[in-house]
């Protein structure tokens, strides 16, 4: 009935035709009625598939023997570089389907085809199948040419694979094949790694043996950090006996210890501190493991987080280092997040309304500049000075004119003092720096609003 009023031309966005899903899903008889119809057999969609491609890697054998009697080339290729055949082991290798793999195989499939994975990264047949936890597989493909340490254009090895995934026996049958537990990935990170990182404990039992206890991660973060970083105690509890320490410090300094803190992972601190883990050592930027977790804390607005952190004797005073050697006071990174719920807080604990550290970026500069208008009320109403000024000579105004965020020039603006003429190589004040980006009407009642009152 549609056909007459259907011409044959692709509609989906992505070029798919009604030959291309007719052949995905198997229905010959579709197919015969399209093709009287006109419509093209070897049209390709947008990833350069043809109808072949599709009948293959939905294993439609019928649909494809119908597209051959009809002149369809099993050798096209697709953008992959992946014939229909090779569609077919694909799909076959997927699904972990042993006769299909080696029906595609013995047909003339090429296990040496590469599967394209989001942001551009490829893997190996092998990869897939240890993804997949299909290590009946793996001795197929392993005859059939392939590497047992992958390729494609990941680093990332069907061993990791299979550990990251928490396939324990693919990663016994890896071992077995002689798959290698000390290659790293770009990071440094072995399998043991990615087991730890996931808590799955029976890969992790599974990789111990192979795996001494030496940090292999370029930051020298060990298998241990990332238990801690994670909360895996039962991981802890392995790697521990297997030998691996408990202080070890990364390229920061930082121990496990510090890694549970940082993400709160109470159990885990109070494990490594049963087992002679010294919570008043220092990382390179001088925090204590509580310091670091009222560092996260602060940073993600947990006030309950942070009243637990203090109380406990982690230090207000302590700052954060950002880019190029500035650091930050935990206020600053408040106003910065727009935590106006942790600002008493914070000060009642010692700090200054105008920051800290290495910058002369004041919180309420900071919260004005981010847009955050609760947060710059906040400030004004606990003495911050909406006059201080950086080096450049931009006050809080400046910021929030910069970026036109017009509730906080809004905030900023009823003072009725003068405002401060900047200085050094920024003479523009702030209409001139708000013009730019479109917004003048807050700015012109900001600018003339002192004028006026003084006329």
């Amino acid at each position: 009935a549609l056909l007459p009023v259907t011409s044959p031309t692709p509609a989906h966005p992505e070029a798919h035709t009604p030959v291309h899903l007719a052949s995905y899903y198997g229905h010959v008889e579709v197919l015969e009625q399209l093709a009287g119809a006109g419509w093209p057999l070897t049209a390709r969609d947008s990833d350069g598939n043809t109808p072949m491609h599709s009948a293959a890697a939905g294993g439609r054998v019928t649909c494809v023997q119908w597209l051959v009697q009809r002149g369809g080339d099993t050798s096209m290729q697709n953008n992959a570089g992946h014939t229909p055949l090779d569609e077919e082991l694909v799909t076959a290798v997927e699904e972990g389907d042993e006769a299909g793999v080696r029906s595609a195989l013995d047909r003339g499939a090429r296990p040496e085809v590469t599967v394209p994975i989001d942001a551009g990264e490829s893997w190996s047949l092998l990869t897939v199948a240890a993804f997949k936890g299909h290590e009946h597989l793996l001795s197929l493909l392993l005859q059939a040419g392939l590497s047992i340490e992958g390729g494609g254009t990941t680093d990332i090895t069907p061993l990791m694979m299979a550990a990251q995934n928490g396939h324990a026996h693919t990663v016994k049958a890896l071992l077995d094949l002689r798959g290698n537990p000390l290659a790293m990935d770009s990071r440094g990170w072995t399998a043991l790694h990615f087991a730890a990182w996931e808590g799955h404990q029976q890969c992790v039992a599974a990789l111990l043996p192979f795996t001494p206890p030496t940090p292999a991660h370029l930051e020298a973060h060990t298998p241990v950090h990332l238990a801690s970083y994670r909360g895996h105690v039962e991981v802890l509890e392995q790697l521990a006996g297997a030998g691996w320490p408990l202080t070890a410090r990364d390229s920061d300094g930082n121990t496990p210890m510090h890694f549970a803190a940082a993400k709160g992972r109470v159990t885990c601190v109070q494990w490594l501190v049963q087992r002679g883990g010294d919570t008043s050592m220092q990382n390179n930027a001088g925090h204590t493991p509580l310091d670091k977790e009222l560092v996260t804390a602060v940073m993600e607005g947990d006030e309950a987080g942070v009243r637990s952190a203090l109380d406990r004797g982690a230090r207000p005073e302590v700052t954060v280092p950002i880019d190029a050697g500035e650091s930050w006071s935990l206020l600053t990174v408040a106003a910065f997040k727009g935590h106006e719920h942790l600002l008493s807080l914070l000060l009642q604990a010692g700090l200054s309304i105008e920051g800290g550290g290495t910058t002369d970026i004041t919180p309420l500069m900071m919260a004005a500049q981010n847009g955050h208008a609760h947060t710059v009320k906040a400030l004004l109403d606990l003495r911050g000075n909406p006059l201080a000024m950086d080096s450049r000579g931009w006050t809080a105004l400046h910021f929030a004119a910069l970026n036109g965020h017009q509730q906080c020039v809004a905030a900023l603006c009823p003072s009725p003092l003068p405002l401060p003429t900047p200085r050094g190589t920024h003479p523009g004040a702030p209409r001139q720096l708000l013009w730019p980006r479109g917004g003048t009407g807050a700015a012109g009642r900001c600018w003339l609003a002192p004028h006026r009152q003084g006329q």
